[in-house]
């Protein structure tokens, strides 16, 4: 086979090229620190990189789902929390009406219960951000609004949970909705009488909508000069019940009865009758902060996981990636040492003429 110059010049240039090719490719990770500039660098490299960081940005949505999630839980149980303190003193106010009271002591109780109907009701209303949290999904609208024509306090909420992600097949809900804080349902047993004797009977029904439970209090029997049925349906009512009984009048702001000394009695039924409420309105406040804390539990469980998890991705992609210095700048300075060689031989070899080779 006959060599001529041109196969070895060309030889010669390819050698060249790829041993600059090389040195480029090894400057260039030891500038960047990473081994993979480009897939074709390294094929499942890259494809398992690329797995790795669709993993971790996955987890850092989880985490900020997460982080959203204990805020509003945090602050929802605040408020919970104010709720339940609350009722125990409203159920304070309502044991007054055990003895009778002069008109100066009915005026200051009657002024204390609006005003934590007026406190119950701003904080069913409470916002966080721009949202409504106490309205289910209608997180933009109140929760509760005052109906005059009824002169009671209507739900404008749903009872649609708030769900998030906290990992790829699992959720966690944010909110509590407002029927289950400012509504609730009686449990047994439910009391015959009150404590003078008269007959007390309470029955219940639920908006399957809303979930508001309306409880309608039937006090005496029918014919009796102090028979008397009021209802309510969450907080706020039973705070104006209560207000408006101290005055010795119903909601309408109408007297109870003509007759001055039946219209007392009916009104001190109705606050003596709102003792059982109020007791169950608080325990299912202190249910709602245990459930509260219960989530609160979960998703900080699932967020320590999803930190291991992370940290986990993180090294995975810092061995497939990034690349090894020393091993670089050693192999840099045999690359260099190898082109340098390569072209001192290039040279000496294409410097020679056709009278060389005649010598």
């Amino acid at each position: 086979m006959r060599i001529t110059s041109l196969m070895i010049y060309n030889q010669l240039a390819g050698s060249l090229q790829r041993s600059m090719d090389e040195f480029a490719r090894l400057n260039e990770q030891l500038a960047t620190g990473k081994k993979i500039g480009k897939p074709s660098d390294d094929v499942t490299g890259a494809i398992n990189s690329m797995g790795y960081r669709l993993s971790i940005s996955s987890n850092e949505q989880y985490k900020r789902n997460i982080d959203q999630t204990n805020i509003q839980l945090d602050f929802t149980s605040k408020i919970v929390s104010s709720v339940s303190d609350s009722l125990l003193d409203l159920h304070e106010l309502a044991s007054m009406g055990n003895n009778a009271q002069a008109q100066e002591q009915r005026d200051f109780y009657s002024s204390e219960a609006a005003q934590w109907r007026d406190y119950f009701l701003s904080l069913s209303n409470s916002k966080l951000g721009s949202k409504y949290v106490f309205s289910g999904q209608n997180t933009d609208k109140p929760a509760f609004v005052y109906n005059t024509t009824t002169g009671k306090y209507d739900y404008q909420g749903n009872t649609g949970e708030t769900k998030v992600l906290i990992d790829d097949q699992a959720t966690a809900t944010m909110n509590i909705q407002g029927s289950r804080v400012f509504s609730f349902a009686l449990t047994d047993p439910l009391p015959t009488a009150l404590s003078d004797g008269t007959p007390v009977q309470y029955t219940q029904a639920a908006d399957p909508v809303t979930g508001i439970n309306t409880v309608t209090v039937t006090i005496g029997n029918a014919g009796d000069a102090g028979y008397d049925t009021f209802s309510f349906s969450n907080l706020m009512d039973i705070a104006n019940v209560m207000s408006s009984s101290w005055q010795y009048k119903g909601i309408d702001g109408n007297s109870l009865n003509a007759d001055a000394a039946v219209s007392e009695q009916m009104a001190m039924h109705r606050i003596a009758a709102l003792a059982k409420p109020l007791d169950d309105a608080r325990i299912q406040a202190l249910n709602i902060e245990s459930e509260i804390g219960s989530r609160q539990v979960l998703v900080n469980d699932q967020s320590t996981r999803l930190d291991s998890s992370t940290l986990s991705f993180q090294n995975s992609l810092t061995k497939t990636e990034d690349a090894d210095m020393n091993q670089i700048a050693t192999d840099l300075i045999k690359t260099q040492t190898a082109l340098q060689a390569m072209m001192q031989s290039a040279s000496r070899i294409l410097s020679q003429s056709l009278l060389d080779f005649l010598k």
